[in-house]
């Protein structure tokens, strides 16, 4: 319930202190680099993810597990379909920056929202491969 919270409170504040990014800008900001996330609030790691292209990525999660992403673009959102998840599920976020920190916001009904804490060119660490 308080992440519900959390993510109401960012969309109740005013546009001139958050800015919603188009998909492209956000692609623009990881393309061929990496990004690490971490929860809002509370900054608990959540995984990095490697952006090969504006397409494919490499997701490690916190845990070091591995997966490959396919990334496309739907309806302003930026979406991510991955090798180890069912068929059929795909991952959808609108970023967005706050107070000039980036932010992915989920559209599914939790509506969980991630900080982008760094952006790198350091690669993703994996305990086991991606799957394909």
């Amino acid at each position: 319930m308080r992440l519900v919270a959390a993510a109401v409170a960012f969309w109740a504040t005013p546009l001139a202190a958050q800015d919603r990014l188009t998909p492209d800008q956000f692609l623009d900001l990881v393309e061929k680099r990496t990004a690490s996330f971490s929860t809002f609030p509370g900054r608990q790691p959540v995984g990095t993810e490697q952006f090969l292209s504006r397409s494919r990525t490499v997701w490690a999660r916190a845990n070091g597990t591995c997966a490959y992403g396919l990334v496309t673009v739907e309806e302003g959102q930026v979406c991510f379909d991955y090798d180890d998840a069912a068929p059929g599920v795909t991952h959808c976020w609108v970023p967005f920056l706050r107070d000039a920190r980036l932010f992915v916001a989920s559209t599914d009904d939790l509506g969980e929202v991630q900080e982008v804490i760094e952006i790198s060119d350091a690669p993703v660490v994996c305990t086991q491969a991606p799957l394909s």
